[in-house]
């Protein structure tokens, strides 16, 4: 049976699973600068591999910060101040989630004094106190995650998997974007590899410069505005557009596919592997992944003319599409 929500202490929290790659405080920084621009205030605090996201609306939260990357799994519940509250509050969730008969697992991490096992123990025996008739097994669906640093803590309940990769760092890459699904790719897989990311288009007409905002306003709100930035040039040649990158500094990707066409020959030197090297198949799993309507714009990065080009930039916080665009105006 539910558990009235009055009877519910009133610090709901969404709990953040980190990776192990990059840093935990970087996870954190993102978290922090999503939630800023999306003007919630909320509590931010981190304990051992985990950020916790305390206040209203825990299941809105994990929604907003599920896809970030480094996160490995998302989780919603309650605070506690005490290893003995810790129980209690796992029983509460359990009443919630759990019925005769149920099967759970429980992982639970501990810092500053706490051990993990204690942690779990506590939860698993509120669980268990709390709904007779459940057993604890590692193969069951639903997962309790607990985290404790000795004078606080959270459990929640485990309600999505993150997309993994790693925490965005400090070090800048360029990727080329034509607005199509190899280029948006390219640039998820850079900001999973920790990259900030500066997405660089030669645009063509409206409709690529369209599709390419999409790709920015997507990629901001999972990545966060402080990973992104945007350059639209007009003109100028290939080979001023390589000597662009290459002033640039640091890593340059692009979406040219080991199956498609070569990148060009003014370019070929400033383009790294591994990320445009993926085949066809795993271009079209990530894609999927980012839940973004396929484009079929596709740039001839060879046709680029004049002697010099024109630079517009867009950098920040993406509501939508048309704020990219009014931004390069």
């Amino acid at each position: 049976m539910a558990v009235p929500e009055a009877q519910l202490p009133q610090k709901t929290v969404a709990i953040l699973g980190w990776t192990g790659r990059g840093k935990v405080a970087e996870l954190k920084a993102t978290v922090e600068s999503i939630l800023e621009n999306r003007r919630r205030n909320r509590r931010i605090w981190s304990s051992g591999n985990s950020v916790l996201v305390e206040g209203p609306d825990p299941l809105g939260t994990a929604a907003t910060l599920g896809r970030i990357p480094g996160v490995s799994w998302v989780a919603v519940g309650l605070a506690f101040t005490s290893m003995k509250e810790a129980g209690t509050t796992a029983g509460l969730l359990a009443k919630r989630y759990l019925k005769r008969g149920d099967r759970f697992a429980v992982a639970g991490e501990g810092s500053a004094g706490a051990k993990g096992g204690d942690v779990a123990g506590a939860v698993t025996s509120g669980i268990l106190d709390a709904v007779k008739g459940t057993r604890v097994s590692e193969s069951a669906r639903l997962t309790f995650r607990a985290a404790s640093d000795g004078s606080r803590g959270v459990v929640g309940v485990e309600v999505m998997e993150g997309p993994g990769g790693a925490t965005t760092g400090e070090t800048w890459a360029s990727c080329l974007v034509s607005g199509g699904v190899h280029s948006a790719v390219v640039a998820w897989c850079a900001l999973l590899t920790g990259y900030r990311v500066r997405l660089v288009h030669v645009q063509t007409s409206e409709h690529s410069l369209l599709a390419v905002a999409r790709i920015y306003a997507e990629l901001s709100h999972r990545a966060g505005p402080h990973a992104l930035k945007l350059e639209v040039k007009e003109g100028g040649t290939i080979k001023l557009l390589g000597e662009h990158l290459a002033a640039l500094g640091g890593e340059a990707f692009g979406g040219f596919r080991a199956s498609g066409d070569p990148a060009p020959k003014g370019l070929s030197k400033v383009i790294s592997a591994p990320l445009y090297l993926m085949p066809e198949e795993e271009f079209s799993h990530i894609f999927e992944s980012l839940g973004m309507k396929a484009d079929d714009s596709v740039a001839d990065w060879n046709s680029t003319a004049g002697a010099e080009f024109l630079l517009k930039e867009f950098s920040g916080w993406a509501d939508d599409v048309s704020a990219v665009l009014d931004g390069l105006r």
